[in-house]
């Protein structure tokens, strides 16, 4: 317990030492820091199947298990240096539905070795700094930090940044506070966060995920009569999902503005409802670009598999389909590969879509796949 009191207190006066850095100056100089440490590394993202493929070939010790090979290739990779294999989000929401101790225990355990206590951001703030880098690299492209610097983070962080506010002490005392807190929170692994969170078994609603994919379900059937082609579905999703966002890149865009062009106008009014359906146009138009493709890619990548799958008017959505898509949003449009359920796959790989090529994602389906691509690593 000293030792973590000395710790803090050594880190708070560090940081009182740069009052000029503010703490999501901070946070986003780390991420540069952890993105710089992993060049070099191929990043393989592994979604809950291989996870589980690996920790179940761990346990299996001496016994012969279909994983036990590409669990010491991918050991062998990672200590050397050649890789590691970050989660996102979704696949930390997955970890945590699982209701056994000794299993859940054990994935985090293989995840913290292999991962580095690395994570792709948040969703939702990958989304709002891939629009706010598309925006900002138009004017001032010499300003902005390259995109794949800026989505790695600590799992500790995996669902978001959180900051408690202090407000107990003059500004720039908790100012040092505030970001010796974030440097703790950085070095937290994920055994210890399962071991302070893991019995409360992380449950959203349980059925939210069923009863939102039997409403796709219905709305995809009582549309597919008017679906002539795939461009049409795509184009239909796209708008969708961009109307979603395009407050966001409203906000976004008003904070960019300088002082001079007079306040920001308020929320729901005229003006600012004008900005919105400027920014919608402007999301929708750059998905017709290569840059717009390449920096929007988790918007894109999930568009067109949304758009796979109502196309293939036969399939029907179910609940684990979300957790897929967001993991492909992640993989393909950030890791180097992505070892995933076949079915998945299957669609990233299309010709038409070509989501592999296009974000230089190999996307494997088994064992055997996986580990070849590892053992090519030089």
């Amino acid at each position: 317990m000293q030792s973590f009191h000395s710790g803090i207190g050594a880190s708070i006066d560090a940081h009182l030492a740069r009052p000029e850095v503010d703490l999501r100056k901070h946070s986003r100089n780390r991420q540069v820091e952890l993105a710089t440490s992993l060049k070099g590394r191929r990043s393989i993202y592994l979604d809950l199947k291989f996870w589980i493929g690996i920790r179940d070939a761990q346990a299996a010790g001496h016994t012969p298990h279909p994983y036990t090979p590409l669990l010491t290739a991918l050991q062998k990779s990672v200590a050397d240096g050649r890789a590691f294999c970050p989660i996102s989000d979704s696949c930390f929401l997955e970890v945590f539905k699982q209701t056994d101790a000794n299993t859940r225990q054990r994935t985090a355990a293989l995840i913290d070795e292999l991962s580095l206590g690395v994570t792709i951001i948040a969703f939702d703030l990958r989304i709002g700094t891939e629009i706010a880098h598309l925006l900002h690299a138009g004017l001032t492209p010499e300003q902005v930090y390259p995109l794949d610097q800026l989505v790695w983070t600590k799992l500790s962080y995996a669902l978001g940044y959180f900051s408690p506010r202090i407000c107990m002490f003059d500004e720039l005392d908790d100012r040092a506070i505030e970001k010796a807190f974030f440097d703790h929170m950085w070095t937290i692994p994920l055994v210890e966060i399962e071991q302070c969170i893991g019995e409360a078994n992380y449950t959203q609603d349980s059925g939210r995920h069923e009863r939102l994919a039997h409403t796709l379900n219905q709305g995809i059937a009582e549309h597919a009569p008017g679906i002539k082609s795939f461009k049409q579905v795509y184009e239909h999703e796209l708008v969708g999902v961009m109307d979603l966002y395009a407050g966001r890149a409203a906000d976004i865009l008003c904070d960019m503005a300088p002082p001079s062009l007079g306040p920001r106008p308020a929320k729901k009014t005229g003006g600012y409802k004008a900005i919105e359906r400027h920014c919608l146009s402007l999301l929708v138009g750059a998905m017709n670009t290569d840059k717009g493709k390449a920096t929007l890619r988790t918007l894109h990548i999930e568009t067109s598999i949304y758009a796979a799958l109502r196309w293939n008017k036969g399939q029907k959505f179910k609940a684990n389909d979300f957790f897929d898509i967001q993991h492909a949003g992640a993989a393909v449009g950030y890791c180097d590969a992505f070892f995933t359920e076949r079915s998945l796959a299957n669609v990233l790989t299309r010709s038409d879509l070509g989501l592999d090529i296009l974000y230089g994602c190999t996307v494997v389906s088994n064992p055997e796949a996986a580990l070849k691509y590892i053992q090519l690593l030089v």
